[in-house]
């Protein structure tokens, strides 16, 4: 992964300032995200919260029969695809706008646009055509749309746009919704980023960024995305589809931007490990008066004083996880080691790659007659180790090393840092 200076705790480093330390704990926490990403997508296939490719038997049916499946799977797993849909994703985001900082801070406009478009745009494509493309085809098979192999599904990958477990089309971008996202975003911040880089520690933003680190105001912007929540997500619940997803939208540009601003004013970074304590007590708390609302009056859909209340107190846990991880990370997770080496390493392969081992062995474990827990375990294991395998043999492979961003050294060489890094 690329690397990020860090200040020095205490000092008010100029934004535009490299210093010699380094940020190491935004590769743990990019990692430990994309890592989380398997168990969350595989948890999605036994409850229906969510969009994948395989789902278990019984929820399947209840979508081909039209029903939107209400309170599946074990209570336990409902909970956790929950909380972690919550922040986890945020947090990619605000490390992406802290990283994309220093990027910006040793290139030009132009630079940094390429560089945003060999990191994100190439890997969309060659993603879309060769990785997505087979876990449609899964998809395709899972709901008794196609019934051969996936040479010949290949042609029919690209007709009509896939919307959902009810929609007929095949094609989509899958998990690598991030990389468009990210990649706009950083064409929508650039005008103000370039400003601050110009004007330096006189930029006004710098300054506001500053004034949010005195004390524990860096937790005011949970106000901010509690208002985005409950103005956006009643109406757009999260489809990504970025034309039309103004809730995802303007949250996580809101992340994207924040981070950009720990990125510039370091105090920002310090100040959220000086409240990580403050700022967990208020996710935590947020998300649990987000369950309550639920259990205690009905949610129907659309915009109503319920909805408005609950994705409120989303957006308030959101911010307060976010910067409680940020937090907690800087504390303890801010070293070298030749895991974190490893980890870089797995970083975007396990981003890109996870989603068809893991559609896969969902989809032949169904009827094995095992439990929902040991075929949720199984599924996992099997993403995991099938990235780690494929990435130990990307290593002897130019194009494919540069394009999963592997290094060409051993995976664990301590401090070695991969060719391309996790999107950001």
């Amino acid at each position: 992964m690329a690397q990020v200076p860090d200040s020095t705790r205490g000092m008010h480093a100029g934004p535009l300032a490299a210093s010699a330390g380094r940020l190491s704990y935004l590769d743990w926490l990019r990692f430990l995200v994309v890592l989380s990403l398997a168990p969350f997508h595989a948890a999605l296939s036994y409850t229906g919260m969510g969009v994948v490719y395989v789902y278990d038997t019984p929820i399947r049916d209840l979508f081909l029969s039209g029903v939107f499946p209400q309170n599946a799977g074990p209570f336990a797993m409902r909970i956790f695809t929950i909380f972690m849909d919550n922040w986890f994703m945020h947090l990619l985001f605000m490390v992406s706008g802290v990283a994309a900082a220093s990027s910006l801070r040793k290139r030009s406009a132009a630079q940094f646009v390429g560089e945003r478009a060999n990191r994100l745009l190439l890997p969309l494509l060659l993603g879309t055509l060769f990785v997505i493309s087979i876990q449609s085809w899964l998809r395709a098979l899972s709901f008794g749309r196609f019934s051969g192999g996936f040479f010949s599904f290949y042609p029919h990958f690209f007709h009509g746009i896939n919307a959902g477990p009810t929609s007929t089309g095949n094609l989509d971008y899958g998990q690598l919704w991030f990389l468009l996202y990210l990649f706009v975003f950083s064409l929508l911040a650039l005008p103000l980023m370039i400003a601050v880089k110009r004007r330096g520690d006189s930029s006004a933003f710098v300054a506001a960024a500053r004034r949010l680190s005195r004390g524990a105001l860096v937790l005011i912007p949970a106000i901010w995305i509690a208002i985005l929540e409950g103005a956006f997500r009643p109406g757009w619940p999260g489809f990504q589809n970025l034309v039309n997803d103004w809730a995802n939208f303007t949250v996580y540009l809101s992340f994207f931007v924040f981070g950009y601003a720990a990125g510039t004013a370091r105090d920002l970074l310090e100040a959220m490990e000086r409240n990580r304590h403050a700022a967990l007590a208020l996710g935590l708390l947020a998300f649990a008066a987000r369950l309550a609302v639920y259990r205690i009056v009905p949610v129907p859909p659309g915009y109503n004083a319920a909805q408005i209340a609950t994705h409120a107190l989303r957006g308030a846990a959101a911010l307060g996880l976010v910067v409680a991880a940020m937090g907690y990370g800087r504390r303890h997770l801010n070293r070298e080691s030749r895991a974190l080496s490893v980890a870089r390493n797995l970083a975007f392969p396990l981003y890109v790659l996870h989603f068809a081992p893991l559609s896969a062995a969902t989809w032949l474990l169904l009827g094995t007659g095992l439990g929902v827990w040991a075929r949720w375990g199984i599924s996992v294991a099997a993403s995991w180790v099938t990235v780690a395998i494929f990435t130990f043999v990307a290593r002897y492979i130019p194009f494919l090393r540069d394009v999963l961003g592997v290094s060409p050294g051993r995976l664990w060489k301590a401090g070695a840092q991969p060719s391309r890094a996790l999107p950001r």
